[in-house]
């Protein structure tokens, strides 16, 4: 239909340029030039409107318009064969690979300005040259703080003056009452920490004036003694690393010194490119992960939840602790209400957040430390999380045991990432250098890709939100004993996989690196390990993935400006008010809802009734994105309230104690 008209289209130019030649020379032999003119104007009107029929495609119904299409033919790849154009390509899924820079981010000039913003945590000297240092002493296996003599002089105002140290205690309590803990104790050279003490808060004065000069927070791990009663003499742990909204686009764009580093064979990290969130931000796929329980027994996921504290709930750590292997968890967060899993109790042998929330007040509020964003004293926020969880590495080599290390200081921005590269592409070195590698099975993950942003709007967001990173590392020694484990891993490379699969893999690891017997506590039955071959035409369903996210068939794309669409878009926030009207939130509290700016129309191909729509509203600029059913027939919207969600992060303080389809919908006034 398409060349039809564009065939249509350049015969009636080619009339219309022969035609408007012979106007002008007839004009040429008169000495009046004005119809010639008025010729060329219309010619000129022609054309333009001609192209921009063409170029949006308006249309006066519905008419398809597949992504997936449009994506193969224009995105050039970036890697691999000619022949992998395709993260998945069976006869049941197929996913394209998107390349870094496709069209549509290369050409978009808001996007191409954004600069990730410049980060320096602390001075150089504050840096380079620690009063203080926390070190471990391998004869008595306790940690001591060291005053580094030598660099004194570098700190202090005056020549003659002395210096002061004192430190607070931080201890394995999460109560905000007890985060900060003891007032600040003056300590000798080489103090010994009590074991009692997860962290410090390290205060420096000069002596007199009582003004701060250094200040540094310290974590330990006090390594205890675990059950030797296993089959064979070294255990084999599972690390989780966790890169919060990272699609694995968004990781070659971003930190290409990361990339690169993974992509080196020599380094043994197996990517596997197909795997798919299975909700909509990070809660719902860890919970996955780590409870084993799909999305649709919502009773079962979210029964162990009490006002946001998971204390309850029956997670894979527990299984370890009973296996008598150590666990630990560590989360960075900007206040507690950031952090993705929330507890009463420390849930974990070792329990990184109740020092982070003492170091987030603490180093945040006291003048000596004015930070940036993404900086918690001296050091980026992540780095407290990446340094320990090599800490807890080292400690348990040959231990076993499970450790997951989740980083959310740079998930706002797509361009973000870009400030953590070369850090984390050192800490993967470290890993290697340290024998890390070696003693774990270590998984490189997120969650999910980019919820909110420039990256969503584009014609290949659909994918930059479902598909999350996943790279996984397995001990070298096993090669010889567990060859078939390697081989699964690089056929995988292109099936399907999900959160559900993950946690039947980490069940999975730690049961040969320990020795016992494979438990399988899914709800999803034809969800699998990795390291074993999955299966070629696997469905969404197959691996526990809601249709709603799965990428194989995605939402097909209509025109955004068509009579039709308009329609549509009429009924669903005549709906969305209304919900706001019976409630009378619309009496000066919220908004009335209106679009400014709408960003995509899809229809499922499951349910030809469904559909979804991401757009901006015209008051604040707030952000929806929204899945409904739709009567074409009574121009009624049905909501799917599970699938509604606000990508903006605009305060609902005025609708506080309403359901939460409501602090979703309203915009404070």
């Amino acid at each position: 239909m398409f060349l039809l008209l564009k065939k249509l289209a350049c015969n009636v130019l080619r009339t219309i340029s022969y035609k408007t030649t012979h106007a002008i020379r007839a004009a040429k032999t008169r000495s009046d030039l004005t119809p010639a003119v008025l010729v060329l104007i219309l010619l000129f009107v022609i054309i333009y409107y001609c192209g921009y029929r063409l170029r949006t495609g308006y249309k006066t119904d519905l008419e398809i318009s597949d992504t997936r299409e449009l994506l193969d033919r224009n995105v050039v790849m970036d890697f691999g064969g000619p022949h992998e154009n395709f993260v998945v390509n069976d006869s049941v899924c197929k996913i394209p690979r998107i390349s870094t820079f496709s069209p549509d981010v290369s050409t978009n000039a808001k996007l191409a300005a954004i600069q990730a913003p410049n980060v320096i945590c602390g001075t150089k000297l504050q840096r380079t040259k620690p009063l203080v240092s926390k070190r471990f002493d391998n004869i008595s296996s306790r940690y001591y703080l060291h005053i580094n003599e030598e660099w004194k002089p570098l700190y202090l105002q005056e020549e003659r003056a002395e210096l002061t140290c004192c430190f607070r205690e931080i201890k394995n309590e999460a109560s905000a009452d007890k985060l900060i803990g003891t007032p600040c104790f003056i300590f000798k050279q080489d103090f010994i920490v009590p074991l009692d003490v997860v962290g410090t808060i390290v205060n420096c004065m000069q002596r007199g004036d009582k003004k701060i000069v250094f200040m540094d927070a310290f974590s330990f791990i006090h390594k205890r003694n675990f059950s030797k009663d296993w089959t064979n003499s070294k255990k084999v742990g599972v690390l989780l690393f966790g890169l919060d909204g990272l699609s694995q686009i968004n990781l070659r764009r971003r930190m290409p010194k990361t990339y690169s580093y993974l992509q080196d064979n020599n380094h043994r990290w197996f990517e596997l490119l197909g795997f798919n969130k299975l909700g909509y931000d990070a809660f719902p796929n860890i919970m996955a992960l780590l409870t084993g329980r799909q999305l649709q027994q919502q009773k079962t996921v979210y029964a162990c939840k009490r006002g946001g504290i998971l204390d309850g709930c029956p997670f894979l750590w527990q299984q370890v602790s009973n296996m008598g292997m150590p666990t630990a968890y560590a989360e960075d967060c900007r206040y507690d209400s950031t952090e993705t899993l929330r507890f009463q109790h420390s849930p974990t042998d070792y329990y990184l957040q109740p020092f982070l929330r003492a170091v987030e007040r603490r180093l945040r509020t006291d003048t000596y430390y004015i930070t940036p964003q993404y900086c918690l004293g001296p050091r980026l926020a992540g780095s407290y999380v990446l340094d320990y969880a090599v800490e807890f590495a080292q400690s348990f080599a040959g231990v076993g045991g499970l450790g997951i290390f989740w980083v959310n200081s740079f998930s706002e921005q797509h361009v973000l990432p870009t400030k953590i590269d070369h850090v984390f592409a050192k800490y993967l070195r470290l890993l290697k250098s340290t024998e890390v590698l070696e003693n774990y099975v270590v998984l490189l993950l997120s969650a999910n890709g980019m919820l909110r942003g420039r990256l969503n709007n584009l014609a290949s967001g659909f994918y930059e939100e479902r598909l999350p990173l996943l790279y996984i590392s397995l001990p070298e020694a096993w090669k010889t004993t567990h060859l078939a484990l390697f081989e699964a891993l690089q056929l995988n490379r292109n099936r399907l996989v999900s959160p559900l699969d993950l946690h039947e893999t980490i069940q999975h690891a730690l049961t040969i690196g320990a020795g016992t017997r494979e438990p399988h506590f899914t709800d999803c039955a034809s969800c699998q390990s990795v390291l074993r071959p999955i299966k070629a035409n696997r469905s969404c369903s197959d691996a526990g993935i809601d249709w709603f996210w799965c990428s194989c068939e995605p939402f097909v794309a209509k025109w955004c400006n068509s009579h039709a669409s308009s329609l549509l878009l009429k009924s669903l926030l005549t709906h969305m008010n209304d919900l706001l009207q019976q409630v009378g939130l619309l009496n000066g509290t919220c908004a009335v809802l209106s679009v400014h700016t709408l960003y995509g129309v899809y229809n499922s191909q499951e349910e030809s009734d469904y559909y979804y729509v991401k757009f901006k509203t015209l008051v604040k600029h707030a952000e929806f994105e929204a899945a409904f059913w739709y009567n074409k027939n009574s121009q009624q919207v049905l909501l799917d309230e599970s699938k509604l969600n606000r990508l903006d992060h605009e305060a609902t303080e005025c609708v506080e104690h309403h359901s939460k389809l409501l602090r979703k919908l309203c915009i404070c006034l």
